[in-house]
């Protein structure tokens, strides 16, 4: 029995004298390990699919936007809004009698000029139109006007868009009996808002790219792209100024 022990405790140290230390080290250290370790690896490294990219900084003047309305009233037709709170088909029957019930937006109107205003924090858009409204018992009137708004900017992160929406405040109206003003005012009103909202003032994608990687071995490559995560927008000396957080993602 003793003789049993002393030649196993030779074998041993002959074994532990040849080998080296850092190989049993090696050896006890990937039995501790379990089996199933690099599969968990692999699968914490599929979990990430986002990586953070940094900030791009896009830069709206004032005289962008307002170029864009002067291209408006270049055009040979006018920007036109019917009035009315029904469908499509009563809106058309409204325009199709002598009287047409809509707005016309205009250069300027009442000492207001259409144009877009950054001040005080604010994006603010001046409305200047020209309307016609087929009032019962009185017939056609034939008015002017114009509208104080606001811009609210919101980002879409679903459909990576940066939109505005426009809040009417106030409408002044001209040649319009005070019978008729609250009704003429909610038309107005209601064109507007579902004519214009929402306006889409950038898309992302405009900004993105995409890197395709291609593995040895693998017919089909991964594609790393930017995408937005978040918009910041400021506004100073008469700039929009939009702070778009960017991440890469792995297209799926």
């Amino acid at each position: 029995m003793i003789s049993k022990f002393l030649k196993r405790d030779m074998i041993g140290r002959r074994l532990s004298a040849t080998v080296p230390r850092w190989c049993l080290l090696s050896v006890a250290l990937c039995c501790a390990l379990p089996w199933h370790a690099p599969a968990q690896e692999s699968r914490r490294a599929r979990t990430v699919n986002a990586v953070p990219a940094g900030e791009v900084v896009v830069i709206l003047g004032e005289r962008t936007f307002n170029a864009l309305f002067e291209a408006v009233f270049t055009l040979e037709q006018p920007l036109s809004y019917p009035l009315g709170r029904g469908n499509a088909s009563s809106d058309s029957k409204q325009s199709a009698g002598d009287c047409a019930s809509q707005i016309t937006l205009a250069r300027e109107a009442e000492g207001v000029t259409t144009a877009v205003r950054f001040h005080d924090g604010r994006i603010t858009a001046p409305l200047a139109f020209s309307g016609s409204y087929d009032a019962p018992l009185l017939g056609c009137l034939n008015f002017r006007g114009a509208a104080d708004t606001s811009l609210d900017l919101n980002f879409d992160q679903a459909r990576q868009v940066l939109v505005a929406r426009v809040t009417i405040k106030q409408v002044q109206l001209k040649n319009v009996p005070a019978m008729f003003a609250d009704g003429v005012t909610g038309l107005v009103q209601d064109a507007v808002d579902a004519r214009l909202n929402p306006i889409e003032i950038l898309r992302a994608e405009q900004l993105s790219a995409r890197v395709p990687l291609k593995k040895a071995g693998h017919p089909a490559a991964t594609t790393l792209r930017l995408r937005a995560k978040a918009v910041r927008h400021e506004i100073a000396q008469g700039e929009l100024r939009l702070r778009i957080a960017y991440e890469f993602v792995r297209d799926q």
